[in-house]
């Protein structure tokens, strides 16, 4: 039989319901409306500081940041790959792990998802980071989620290079230089003749596997219940394909 289709698009109605998205990341408000967790989890899991991880006290599971870190970087992923105002998979669980930037936090944050992910086929890790030296421990960390059936999305970064370099080349960049995981790098929200653009930032390469705004609408949960401001860059871009893949994971169960 044949299929009629159509340019529109239509939301799941799933709408990532029973998937999990972790986000290694600054941390979280949850005490924002876009942060509804009547149909599903908003926690924060773990603190991951001078590279050690340790689980949330009952205070920080609604509100967790490394110490000297903003959690607004970690709201805004949060708001835009799951908010039920701003986000897209609006009924999929969120988790944080807030780690500090410093040393091996991102190593800290994915051995803490692996040990603690309760299924992993239905577990979306975003990373909103990247960038650094090649370093074995991390390539073999995302080996092992992969392994595990982990779906695993980083951001491109903004720095305007190809960052796709082999690790034997001084200019490799982490995460996307490893060739684990799905990439997403970000184009314009305005229509050009036949198509979106590259935003001029974005990095790029043949490991970028594809393309998501790079201008957002987020929760803005340091100032306000209902506060709202803009995201921007790649680690915009990320949580919206983390969200899409929620989505299509849900509805597919």
């Amino acid at each position: 039989m044949n299929k009629l289709y159509d340019t529109n698009f239509y939301y799941p109605s799933s709408a990532g319901k029973g998937i999990d998205i972790y986000l290694i990341d600054s941390g979280i408000i949850v005490d924002h409306e876009d942060f509804d967790t009547s149909d599903r989890t908003i926690t924060c899991d773990a603190i991951v500081i001078n590279e050690e991880v340790r689980p949330t006290t009952k205070k920080e599971k609604t509100k967790c940041f490394a110490e000297g870190v903003s959690p607004n970087h970690g709201i805004m992923t949060s708001s835009n790959a799951g908010g039920k105002l701003y986000g897209i998979a609006k009924k999929a669980n969120l988790h944080m792990v807030a780690i500090d930037f410093k040393g091996n936090c991102s190593l800290m944050g994915l051995d803490f998802v692996l040990k603690n992910a309760k299924s992993p086929h239905k577990t979306v890790i975003n990373m909103s980071l990247g960038g650094g030296a090649y370093s074995k421990a991390n390539e073999d960390k995302l080996t092992d989620l992969i392994n595990e059936g982990f779906t695993i999305i980083a951001s491109a970064g903004n720095h305007k290079t190809n960052c796709c370099e082999p690790i034997t080349s001084e200019n490799f960049s982490a995460i996307a230089g490893y060739n684990k995981t799905i990439i997403v790098g970000g184009v314009t929200t305005n229509l050009y003749g036949d198509g979106y653009y590259r935003i001029n930032y974005s990095n790029y390469g043949k490991c970028v596997d594809i393309f998501a705004p790079a201008e957002t609408i987020c929760a803005d949960a340091l100032n306000g219940f209902k506060a709202v401001r803009g995201g921007g860059g790649t680690s915009a871009s990320s949580p919206i394909v983390s969200g899409v893949a929620a989505t299509i994971m849900s509805e597919h169960p």
